[in-house]
């Protein structure tokens, strides 16, 4: 990495020339996916109605992380990157909604997660005020992270 905060690329290979194969490796040795989620840490104080929401958004934290740091080394677009992260900040505000609610802090974090993504997920609070296009991107991160909690999590679900 250069002073100034841009990744060098191996020799012979120009930024316009970067396949996603060298852009993978870049990411791998070199940066993880808080250098486009910064707060991510702060998240469940985000989400955070009372005492109890905190402790539980910290529970499924683990998965959330897991899931962004395997978009950011698959080398996406910052845009789409954000857009997958947005959304996941979102899930987790509308998990943290319905265990208060319902008072389900006894429920498995695993188990409200990956029940929260199914079938293209659970619809986010203040969904009447999104646009069809912001409802479909929700939907699409939804089945994305489903796909990845029954690949990487799927023995205990």
């Amino acid at each position: 990495m250069t002073g100034c905060g841009v990744y060098e690329l191996p020799e012979g290979i120009y930024a316009r020339d970067a396949t996603m194969k060298d852009r993978k490796k870049i990411n791998a040795s070199n940066a993880t996916f808080r250098d486009w989620a910064p707060d991510f840490n702060r998240w469940p104080s985000s989400w955070m109605g009372i005492k109890e929401d905190l402790e539980y958004g910290r529970q499924i934290l683990p998965y959330f992380e897991h899931f962004l740091q395997e978009l950011y080394d698959e080398g996406l677009s910052r845009k789409t990157f954000v857009q997958y992260r947005d959304n996941l900040w979102l899930l987790g505000g509308t998990i943290i909604t319905g265990v208060s609610n319902f008072e389900e802090y006894h429920e498995d974090p695993l188990d409200k997660v990956h029940d929260s993504v199914l079938s293209d997920g659970i619809l986010p609070d203040h969904h009447d005020d999104m646009t069809e296009a912001e409802l479909n991107a929700f939907a699409r991160m939804c089945r994305r992270f489903e796909k990845f909690l029954h690949q990487n999590y799927g023995s205990l679900l």
